[in-house]
């Protein structure tokens, strides 16, 4: 939600909310991480693999 009053200004966000936007500035904040997440992105679906190897 959006609120705006006067001068001021806020965004109120829930906590799942809050939780992703603060993994996803700490997954960029890592060296090389960014790069790697771009490079996932535009992979098509037929490439990627069905399982994880973790």
């Amino acid at each position: 939600m959006y609120y705006h009053w006067g001068a001021n200004r806020a965004v109120l966000v829930s906590k799942e909310g809050w939780s992703a936007i603060q993994e996803a500035l700490f997954l960029l904040s890592l060296p090389d991480m960014r790069t790697s997440i771009r490079e996932k992105v535009v992979t098509p679906m037929v490439e990627c693999d069905e399982t994880l190897n973790w």
